[in-house]
């Protein structure tokens, strides 16, 4: 191949590789601040609080220690980590020249019938070749020498695969942080279902107790001729449903504590707890800054800002490999058919120098395609950062307005139970002197009961949404 030969192809390659445009990398367009004024706040805010100090509960903050240290979910996202690490250390040592030592050996003997047997025994019958150098039969070859190979990063590939490979283990840290802020956030909404339904279990013995109350003085006033049968039959109604519901909150309690033992990573149901009222919460002024906060304090919108860089990187190495690419390699020791004059002989000294260069020609539509398809990935990972980005202001917002608008229900339903308690004992007092009938007894114990357990799932509603919050700022990582 002449250099005219030469200078035709690498013109071709060029030609290909300018027909290509590399993708421009845009941003979603962000919201400056959160829809409700009260909400502008300082960025020392709640998003920068980590979990120790979000959540006070001391038994609470055990079991999150434990399940850092024993999740699975997290012991699998530590050892992606060091899989992102070790790539990293690949890619930064790929643009380094690859050098190996090379030594080997081997006998063999050619063929008189052959060009390499015909001309090793005329060169042995040659009286110019002196003794020591007389080519042996069957030929043996020792080697020993150091080879390179070095692919000449023009483009810029290497050092882009480089920067992705960081990106990558950037992403796999974000993801471990999002990994243990979800840990963080299951094990702390099960602790408060713990909570309430160990508070809901307390409320429906003690209305239990009083409908037994109610049933033995409808028993009584029956025998006595003063009540009919149908009421009785109510009130032991009234008591079988009660019963019946203490049955289902005992089931929901046991899977609840087996969820918590599976989060935690431990085979023991047998954790510490505190009351609801014993929990102590932060206080109501709730700052959670401003959506540019939030894009630098969640884990998962940092992963998907990484992995939409590492896609963008993508995107210009597939395009590389429209162009050129230059390889150089050589190789420098001795080698010698007798094995005594191998070594610190300049006589068996050798050395080797190339280069080469490849252009692609009649693939160009298959690195088109994988072309189009890395614009395409970078496409979907574009999208995907958007939705995360839409998806993590959004909950934030939905976030607050529960939690301020739970806290609006539970004063409402604080006041129902007090009224409904009250309207038991006078109802009862009513029925005992006849001035009521059994329904007005058992409506009362019944709302009343319905109340209670109410007003306990709307305070492990406001501890959740307390808790989403944590989550939905982030984790508090910074």
């Amino acid at each position: 191949m002449n250099n005219y030969t030469i200078y035709i192809l690498v013109a071709i390659a060029f030609s290909f590789s300018c027909n290509t445009a590399e993708q421009i990398l845009t941003q979603p367009a962000i919201p400056v601040t959160y829809v409700n004024d009260a909400l502008k706040k300082d960025s020392a805010n709640w998003a920068m609080i980590s979990w120790e100090s979000f959540f006070r509960d001391e038994a609470l903050k055990e079991l999150i220690q434990d399940g850092l240290s024993q999740n699975q979910d997290v012991l699998k996202t530590l050892y992606r980590i060091q899989i992102s690490q070790a790539s990293l250390r690949q890619a930064r040592l790929g643009r380094l020249p690859e050098l190996n030592l090379q030594a080997s050996t081997g006998v063999r003997r050619f063929g008189e019938y052959t060009m390499d047997g015909v001309g090793n025994t005329d060169s042995n019958l040659s009286p110019t070749v002196p003794e020591d150098k007389m080519i042996p039969d069957p030929y043996r070859d020792f080697l020993i020498g150091l080879d390179f190979s070095w692919e000449v990063d023009i483009w810029g590939k290497l050092k882009m695969r480089k920067r992705q490979a960081l990106m990558r283990y950037l992403e796999s840290e974000e993801m471990l942080r999002f990994t243990q802020t979800n840990l963080i956030a299951n094990i702390a909404t099960t602790y408060f279902l713990i909570s309430g339904l160990e508070e809901q279990i307390m409320i429906l013995n003690k209305n239990i107790s009083v409908q037994e109350d109610a049933f033995e003085l409808g028993k009584s006033l029956k025998e006595a001729g003063q009540d009919s049968q149908l009421s009785l039959d109510q009130f032991e109604a009234l008591l079988l449903n009660s019963k019946g519901l203490l049955l289902q909150k005992n089931r929901e309690l046991q899977q609840a504590k087996l969820n918590l033992s599976q989060l935690t990573g431990s085979y023991s149901t047998d954790f510490s707890y505190n009351s609801l009222e014993q929990t102590e919460l932060l206080p109501e002024v709730i700052e959670a800054g401003v959506p540019a906060d939030l894009i630098r304090m969640r884990p998962d919108i940092r992963a998907a800002e990484m992995n939409l860089q590492a896609q963008h990187l993508e995107v210009g190495i597939a395009r590389t490999a429209f162009f050129p690419s230059l390889n150089l390699s050589g190789l420098v020791g001795y080698n010698a058919f007798d094995f005594s004059r191998l070594f610190l002989n300049p006589a068996s000294a050798i050395y080797h120098v190339g280069g080469g260069l490849s252009a692609p020609i009649f693939n160009r539509k298959r690195i088109d395609a994988m072309y189009q398809t890395a614009k395409a990935e970078q496409k979907i990972a574009l999208y995907n950062f958007e939705q995360t980005v839409l998806r993590g202001y959004l909950e934030v917002m939905g976030f607050i307005n529960d939690y301020q608008y739970l806290s609006d229900q539970i004063l409402l339903k604080t006041d129902e139970v007090i009224v409904q308690k009250r309207s038991i004992e006078n109802s009862s007092t009513m029925f005992k002197i006849g001035y009521a009938d059994y329904l007005d007894v058992i409506n009362s114990q019944s709302r009343s009961l319905e109340a209670e357990l109410d007003f306990v799932k709307l305070r492990v509603e406001q501890f959740q949404s307390y808790v989403d919050l944590y989550k939905a700022l982030g984790g508090g990582w910074m």
